[in-house]
């Protein structure tokens, strides 16, 4: 494997005319990854596949590596399986199967509601009127299963299996997931259902879980309104829209043991599909999980 590095090497020298030093950055990170390979076991190139390149990166975060040399790390390998498709005859790149997302850069750190904060927002909506009612149910299905929005106001009064507490979702690649709930938005949904929803419904044949003031589906950019409105309500003093509800719900679960598959299997992340794929559990086994490890299950 090292014979391809140098051969590497030497074409970006003669080729591309880089630095001494540019060179050297390959070389590191090369050899590097070559020494890794091949105590596991690895002893051609055709052999290495994403999972083990994603390992390597994340065992360079785990050492404590800056974040501009696990980027250039990256780089180096990119530019690496490029020349080796093009001169080596290499049939994969398994760097194709990294998206840009792994490249590991700091974004802001999310806003996080409290769960004191939480107690607050959920208590904001007035539950003798049927937008009141709606509000606290959608509040509380958003606190218990960290739903997209676009999941929010898609969701059909068929996905709702209130009597094993699940929802049946679809999400962005058609994947089916069932979703946990906890008693009190079961409670909420089931008060809505009841004595909000009929109250708010203008056309019989409309099954879309919830409603706005003109029996119409709720809308995203009401979502949004309505989360700022109940965000002033409750004195909370953050930027909160309807994806820090979701952030939160992830945070807490984490917060109290929950496993990241856990995490994944429930908000259908795709993010991290290419580190390890989603856990295959059973709906029993999914509620099991979240009722031991969400705050208000």
């Amino acid at each position: 494997m090292n014979n391809e590095v140098a051969a590497f090497l030497a074409f970006l020298k003669d080729e591309r005319q880089l630095s001494d030093n540019t060179l050297m950055s390959y070389q590191r990170d090369l050899e590097q990854t070559v020494t890794y390979l091949e105590d596991r076991g690895i002893t051609d190139w055709q052999q290495v596949d994403h999972y083990l390149l994603i390992d390597l990166l994340n065992g360079l975060r785990q050492q404590g590596k800056a974040n501009s040399t696990i980027n250039r790390v990256i780089s180096s390998l990119r530019q690496f399986y490029k020349y080796m498709i093009r001169h080596h005859n290499l049939t994969i790149n398994p760097m194709e199967m990294i998206d840009h997302q792994y490249t590991f850069n700091q974004p802001p750190a999310p806003v996080i509601l409290t769960e004191k904060e939480i107690e607050q927002l959920l208590a904001v909506p007035d539950i003798s009127t049927p937008i009141g009612l709606r509000d606290r149910a959608l509040l509380e299905i958003m606190d218990a299963t960290g739903m997209r929005v676009s999941e929010v106001i898609a969701l059909d009064l068929t996905a709702l299996h209130l009597d094993v507490k699940l929802l049946q979702l679809r999400g962005k690649n058609e994947r089916e997931r069932m979703i946990p709930l906890s008693q009190p938005a079961v409670k909420w949904l089931t008060d809505y259902l009841d004595r909000g929803r009929p109250r708010l419904l203008r056309d019989e044949h409309e099954t879309r879980v919830f409603l706005n003031a003109h029996g119409y589906p709720l809308t995203r950019q009401g979502i949004w309104k309505k989360m700022k409105e109940w965000v002033n309500e409750a004195k909370i003093n953050k930027e909160v829209t309807p994806q820090t509800m979701r952030y939160s719900f992830a945070v807490h679960l984490i917060e109290n043991g929950a496993d990241v598959q856990l995490i994944q299997e429930i908000l259908g992340y795709n993010a991290m599909k290419a580190l390890q794929p989603y856990l295959q559990v059973s709906p029993q086994q999914l509620s099991a999980n979240y009722m031991k490890y969400h705050p208000r299950a």
